[in-house]
């Protein structure tokens, strides 16, 4: 694993990390994280498919591991947009001319979505505008993984509470509150659930913008989900408390072009969970697949 630092449109620095196959790579993933975490608990998947001579790049989102920015701050989720922007051109030009594939787990799986379907470099665009890009977005990669994307939430937020929050948004857009998340939720796996609570990069600080606009870009993603071409593998947990299952099940039944593998009595982490074998080996085969 090699690091390396790169700036996203605005400036903002984004830590990230390479894990390059032993022989030359025949293919590059790109890696997308989800809310609270850091691209670093990837390496177990990324040490798989770079055994199958599959590159694997990956960034910490601003507000995240040890990338700059307030935890879980994010004012605008347009800039989220521009950190995948500057990871996927990262990617092309560390791997240039090799099939890219784009993954992204949870907040991540949600945020690559989103990203694939506004075909923007960042910055909040109408949907209008978005979708005309789309193609110019979409040409670059081969094909696009998601993993529990976050579409829906679980636990829906009270309406009282949903006001509360977008009121101060408006008054304090950097305001952040403790919202920790347990290992209970993440893994069905002792080791597991302890090394995430354990694990010091790891936060429990939400954004009241982020926490918005997570939702409404969720929201927008399964309103636009007819208009989804690009070779697509979604996974989720049926019993899943972070990210709502049936979020994910609707899309499929609405995309094109979409593989969808629902995961029985695992929690949110499939990939850190007893069925990491067979999400790794579904990864594998669905990338050799598309390359």
């Amino acid at each position: 694993m090699a690091d390396f630092t790169l700036n996203s449109q605005d400036g903002t620095r984004l830590n990230g990390c390479v894990f390059e196959p032993p022989s030359n790579p025949k293919a590059v993933m790109s890696l997308v994280h989800g809310f609270g975490e850091h691209c670093r608990r990837y390496a177990d998947m990324a040490d798989f498919l770079r055994m199958q001579d599959i590159a694997v790049v990956a960034i910490d989102l601003r507000g995240h591991g040890q990338s700059d920015g307030k935890r879980g701050v994010c004012r605008d989720y347009g800039h989220l947009r521009e950190d995948v922007e500057a990871l996927v051109e990262y990617s092309a030009q560390r791997f240039p001319g090799l099939p890219h594939i784009l993954y992204g787990h949870s907040m991540g799986g949600g945020l690559v979505m989103n990203y694939i379907l506004h075909g923007a470099k960042g910055g909040r665009q109408n949907v209008a505008q978005g979708l005309r890009q789309e193609q110019t977005v979409a040409s670059k990669f081969s094909a696009i993984i998601a993993s529990a994307p976050l579409l829906k939430l679980a636990d829906p937020v009270p309406s009282p509470l949903e006001f509360i929050v977008r009121v101060l948004r408006k008054i304090t857009p950097n305001l952040s509150l403790s919202q920790p998340i347990s290992g209970e939720k993440v893994s069905t796996l002792s080791e597991e659930k302890t090394a995430y609570e354990a694990d010091p990069l790891n936060h429990g600080r939400l954004g009241v913008g982020l926490a918005v606009d997570m939702v409404e870009a969720g929201e927008w993603v399964l309103s636009h989900a007819s208009e989804w071409a690009l070779p697509l593998l979604l996974m989720h947990a049926r019993g899943d408390r972070l990210t709502d299952f049936s979020g994910s099940a609707a899309f499929a039944s609405k995309a094109q072009n979409c593989q969808f593998i629902p995961f029985e009595n695992v929690e949110h982490e499939i990939h850190n969970d007893k069925c990491r074998a067979e999400v790794y080996t579904a990864m594998g085969d669905f990338i050799n697949g598309h390359i």
